[in-house]
């Protein structure tokens, strides 16, 4: 947290020119994981508790609202593929694929929805990027969030809302909890 980072050190590091660095920094600027001061660069921003339950009470809201859209109406297919990204990311719990395959059947099941957007809202809000950041790469609970996945797509095929609903709350607040814990097990920021 608050590390300086250099464009032209990263440029050079990495062994690219520095447009592309430019443009990755640029984006974790607008996805709230870097800060720049004019004429002094780029800095890490601290993921605090407070970033983190704000985010996640942000995703939490938009999932429901999403939810409260589509369950009840969604095609027979549509709702097939939500099921294989959920088993998607049941397979990947134990390897590193569990990032990728986590934020494709959360957004997935927000663009059922079909509302660019919340979509749009939905993956600048960075809530799984951050999460990487918090986990560093370690996945703890990887069973129980991949039941919870389970348990969103049988609300989704049962039609139930109230179930649906149930269960996005009950896996947005696993999901908190790890942060938080994560958090304060670092000395209360990242």
């Amino acid at each position: 947290p608050g590390a300086q980072l250099s464009l032209h050190e990263l440029a050079t590091e990495l062994g690219v020119s520095r447009s592309p660095v430019h443009h990755a920094l640029t984006r974790l600027v607008s996805e709230g994981l870097l800060s720049v001061k004019a004429r002094r660069g780029y800095y890490v921003t601290p993921v605090t508790p407070a970033t983190a339950g704000d985010g996640y009470d942000v995703r939490l809201a938009l999932e429901v609202h999403a939810a409260e859209r589509t369950v009840g109406s969604v095609a027979p297919p549509r709702l097939a593929h939500l099921r294989t990204l959920m088993e998607d990311s049941e397979r990947a719990i134990s390897q590193e694929d569990w990032d990728a395959a986590n934020a494709a059947f959360h957004e997935f099941q927000i663009d059922l929805a079909g509302n660019a957007m919340l979509s749009r809202f939905y993956r600048e809000l960075s809530v799984n990027l951050m999460m990487q950041v918090i986990r560093g790469g370690k996945l703890e609970g990887g069973e129980y969030l991949a039941g919870e996945h389970r348990a969103i797509v049988d609300g989704f095929e049962a039609g139930d809302l109230a179930a649906t609903q149930r269960a996005i709350r009950t896996h947005i607040e696993s999901g908190k909890r790890i942060a938080l814990e994560a958090i304060e097990r670092a000395g209360g920021v990242l």
